[in-house]
């Protein structure tokens, strides 16, 4: 039969309507648990064929582990409900060995199409997405307003979910972000506002949750600029601790970037130009004069919610005709606000029903509802946590305010640590604590969830851990809980350094200690800035590896400037001076080299030599982005020296790398090939494979320098296939490798004249959200790639304007950027070959006058070659001059045994013997040339050599025959007049 969610399946007296989840036995809605409903809807859509156990298990579980058990027992009180069996009626045959089979005869009423999304399934998406919760596989009364916001916010761009505290705004938003993930392929950001504490880290948390990492000192522009051509839905869940800045950003990027649609949720309306607020009103009840039976009772959601939440508290309640006016006289009371209603149906098991009325009414009476609307809209969920909070016993009162220091989830060992004070025979120990939280969490004051090691943590709803704080505070307990949490986090830390991939859900409490730290105005003592200066230290390797350079940065000197006397040459001092250095080099601060030298004092004074290492490489780093490119070689050898009196194959990896990509940068390419070949020998792939320190992976780094050396030394195919490798093994690291690698190894498939993966290449490199504030220089070098990209593709005036762009930006910002001769070259060809030939050679003099490090370095031939194609294009070329650029290109090329450049020369010059009419010598030094090479046939320039060497030779042999024509003259040849006669 055609599936029953098309319209309404009637059998018997009975209509069931999968689109509403309702059962009607004669026109009254029939009761039904979930999974019983769900059985039925599946059978019913499969009516007169088998189903089996197993698909049954599938598609009313969804994807959970459960035992045939469970199915026998809901398909029991599915056949209790539908009186299978009574009166000879049956609707569900047990088909022995092989599944059920619903054989009542099914009649199909067609509904009106539905225009809106459906709601997806708890199966929708498996994608790992930004942020993004995963969808409630069960959600009471909304699904309505879900299609409603879906379609108003695909017309609309910018919806509000606007109601009191718990109503249920988030449990919304996240459904109707899993409805939309089609419509935006995906790319859906869920940012959690919760969990900010300063209005002021609201952009950083957007970037940050988009994999943007917040480097550049402007995170608002980088944030931006990323935004502008992205097409997204980003959902800001939690807006209203911080409405100014939440209100004043998302009308910037509603303004700002068209692509972008926006659903926030907030008590309040952000009231700001494009929002369209969409008032989330308390689910249903039944009205107050209604009477009120238990069948009718379940058509409304919150009764719905309320028996649900009851039944998980005690299984032992049930809803009846005599208790259905009560459930619905406490919901009415509750507003229908469903957190409220959790919290009131949670304490059922513990006072019983009429209890739990009496206790309601005794605290906030008939007239809760009428202070309530006298109140700002977040005082209802205060009074009701109120409330329920004096109901806890002392010992979970005082749990409950302390854990509300945490900023996210917290394991119960740190629950321990921190609300435990230890001065009072009124402490938990250990089971105690655990026993606490227990009873917390049946209350629905705590949460838990599964990590993804697969252990259990904990938290508090953002607005319970608001009302704990409070109590907190009233309770004079803040600063010593924080001092508390932040002396967990520090050791915390320090024992898992290694383990910093799991610290990411972390980060919100390791940013509450550090600002509890370092602020003064909750009063400062030796011992506070002792502890801040040691979290400081401790959660530097957290943050370089998450690349939060910006934050590292912050915290790093804010320690250094309360470093205490004792501790100044010491280890501590050494950890935060290495931060201070690498994260001054990715944020582009200045004065980073006094830092640098400082930490190699300290670490030579200490014997820390692997630190030592680090620091030299830093420095190494610094001089290769400056293109001191002596300084680095002579750094890069101090490496070398130091690294060998180690036995860490890894280090003497690295330090052969680092030296690589300095003769490189130098035109050493013979050199530099065989440093950075010996580097992988060292070990084998298994050890320099976690060659990788504080987030920054140098086997990535010596394999991008491989492929464009092996390039440059005339192996084509052999850089190809580093360049691949490179690739592949970036794709399982860090973000900002992966664009690192990709930026680099562009180059080598521009070389080899294969656009079409160069372009695949950098536009992988813009795709990503965090692309223009990944590093200071990414963004420029990017769009100079990209525009490099369009010019041999032929889109001439489109790669001239980004190149032109890049190039000033690299001038204006930094006079001497790794890539600025590069750009350079690339827009001078550009600019020749638009015609505007005096731009061309004014950009390319200016480059060969002013050279990285003030010396010829590795693209020097390839410069000198560009200037001498764009002499023999002036209308009076200048031969002489181009013929004198193309000699000392060459010899430069051989020079550095950089076969690349020196057959691109050698053909340029072959062009020119030819011009010259000297075909035989050009063909001779353009053959000699390429008869060394093995390999590449299929590149670019090594076709452009063979077809101008077969041009040559046809050249010669007309040429010959001319020749042998004009002396095989016949024996009267004297009779014959000249042409000249």
């Amino acid at each position: 039969m055609t599936g029953p969610d098309d319209g309404i399946a009637s059998f018997g007296p009975f209509r069931l309507s999968p689109a509403t989840r309702q059962l009607e036995r004669d026109g009254v809605p029939l009761a039904l648990g979930d999974r019983a409903l769900d059985i039925l809807i599946v059978l019913v859509e499969h009516a007169g064929e088998i189903v089996s156990h197993r698909d049954l298990i599938t598609r009313v579980w969804r994807g959970l582990v459960v035992t045939p058990g469970n199915l026998r027992v809901h398909m029991t009180a599915l056949r209790k409900a539908l009186g299978d069996g009574t009166d000879e009626t049956r609707y569900i045959e047990n088909v022995v060995g092989q599944g059920y089979c619903f054989v009542a005869p099914v009649t199909l009423t067609k509904t009106a199409t539905r225009t809106t999304p459906a709601l997806p399934s708890a199966a929708s998406t498996t994608a790992q997405l930004r942020g993004l919760p995963p969808v409630l596989t069960r959600m009471v009364g909304r699904e309505d307003v879900v299609r409603t916001i879906v379609a108003d916010l695909w017309t609309d761009r910018f919806v509000t979910i606007v109601g009191p505290g718990g109503v249920g705004k988030t449990t919304v938003a996240v459904c109707v972000a899993h409805a939309m993930l089609d419509e935006f392929s995906g790319n859906v950001c869920f940012v959690d506002i919760g969990a900010i504490t300063d209005p002021g880290l609201l952009a950083t948390t957007v970037a940050s949750t988009l994999g943007l990492t917040n480097q550049s000192p402007d995170t608002l522009a980088t944030l931006m600029s990323s935004l502008q051509s992205e097409r997204l839905l980003l959902v800001l869940d939690n807006c209203e601790h911080v409405i100014d800045a939440a209100a004043s950003l998302a009308e910037l990027i509603f303004s700002q970037a068209p692509k972008v649609h926006i659903l926030a949720t907030s008590r309040e309306a952000l009231r700001v130009e494009g929002e369209h607020a969409h008032w989330l009103r308390p689910l249903a009840n039944p009205p107050d004069d209604a009477p009120v039976d238990a069948q009718a009772a379940l058509t409304f959601p919150a009764i719905k919610l309320f028996v649900e939440r009851a039944v998980a508290g005690d299984n032992r309640f049930e809803l009846t005709d005599a208790n259905a006016p009560i459930v619905a006289g406490l919901c009415r009371r509750l507003d229908g606000v469903a957190l409220a209603i959790e919290f009131v149906a949670g304490r059922v098991g513990i006072y019983g029903l009429q209890g739990t009325a009496d206790l309601l009414d005794k605290r906030l009476g008939l007239h809760w509802q009428g202070r309530r609307t006298a109140l700002p809209r977040h005082k209802t969920l205060h009074a009701l946590l109120d409330w329920s909070y004096e109901l806890l016993p002392e010992s979970e009162q005082r749990a409950l305010r302390r854990f509300g220091i945490f900023v996210g989830p917290f394991k119960l060992e740190a629950a321990h640590a921190v609300a435990s004070a230890g001065s009072s025979a009124d402490e938990w120990d250990e089971a105690g604590l655990a026993s606490a939280v227990d009873s917390l969490i049946a209350k629905s004051l705590v949460s838990t969830y599964e990590t993804l090691e697969g252990g259990t943590s904990y938290r508090l709803l953002e607005t319970t851990r608001i009302y704990a704080l409070e109590q907190l505070e009233e309770a004079g307990e803040t600063e010593s809980t924080a001092e508390r949490h932040a002396r967990y986090f520090a050791g915390w830390l320090s024992k898992a350094a290694e383990a910093a991939r799991s610290h990411h859900e972390q980060l919100g409490n390791l940013r509450a200690a550090l600002e509890w730290c370092f602020d003064n105005r909750s009063g400062t003592s030796p011992a506070k800035t002792e502890l801040g200066v040691e979290l400081a230290a401790a959660a530097v390797a957290t943050l370089l590896h998450f690349s939060l350079w910006t934050e590292c940065l912050t915290w790093s000197k804010a320690a250094l400037a309360r470093l205490p006397d004792s501790t100044c040459g010491g280890r501590r001092e050494l950890v935060l001076r290495e931060a201070l250095a690498i994260s001054s080099m990715y944020t582009g601060a200045a004065d980073v080299r006094p830092a640098i030298l400082r930490g190699i004092e300290i670490a030579h004074q200490l014997s820390e030599t692997t630190i030592h290492l680090r620091l030299l490489a830093s420095l190494h780093f610094l001089s290769h982005r400056v293109t001191d490119f002596h300084a680095s070689l002579a750094i890069s050898e101090e490496i070398g020296a130091v690294a060998r009196t180690t036995d860490d194959v890894i280090l003497w990896a690295i330090s052969d790398w680092l030296q690589g990509s300095s003769q490189y940068c130098l035109g050493n390419q013979a050199a530099a090939l065989q440093l950075f070949e010996r580097g992988f020998t060292h070990g084998g792939d298994h050890y320099t494979a976690s060659a990788r320190q504080l987030g920054i992976y140098y086997r990535s780094r010596g394999l991008t320098g491989r492929a464009r050396v092996q390039w440059l030394c005339g192996y084509p195919d052999r850089a190809l296939q580093t360049a691949r490798q490179a690739l592949a093994e970036s794709a399982e690291t860090a973000l900002v490798n992966r664009s690192y690698t990709l930026l680099i190894v562009c180059h080598v498939f521009l070389w080899r004249g294969d656009l079409n993966t160069a372009w695949d290449v950098i536009e992988k490199v813009m795709a990503q959200p965090h692309w223009q504030g990944r590093l200071v220089w990414f963004h420029t070098e990017a769009l100079a790639l990209k525009g490099e990209v369009l010019l041999r593709r032929g889109d001439l005036a489109k790669g001239i304007e980004l190149l032109r762009t890049a190039l000033n930006d690299m001038k204006t910002k930094n006079q001497k950027n790794l890539m600025l001769t590069v750009t350079a070259c690339a827009l001078a060809e550009g600019l020749a070959a638009a015609g505007h030939l005096e731009e061309a050679l004014a950009v390319i003099t200016d480059t060969l006058a002013h050279p990285p490090g003030n010396a010829e370095t590795w693209e020097a031939p390839e410069l000198l070659r560009v200037r001498a194609n764009i002499l023999l294009s002036m209308p009076q070329s200048d031969e002489g001059d181009a013929e004198r650029c193309l000699l000392h290109s060459l010899a430069l090329a051989r020079r550095q045994c950089a076969k690349g450049w020196e057959l691109r020369t050698t053909t340029t010059l072959a062009q020119l013997r030819a011009r010259q009419g000297r075909d035989a010598e050009a063909r001779e030094v353009l053959a000699n040339l390429y008869a060394q090479f093995t390999e590449g046939f299929d590149t670019r320039d090594l076709k452009a050599a063979e077809r101008l060497l077969a041009e040559l030779d046809r050249r010669i042999t007309s040429e010959e025959r001319a020749i042998d024509l004009s002396v095989a003259t016949p024996s009267d040849a004297r009779t014959i007049p000249s042409a000249a006669t």
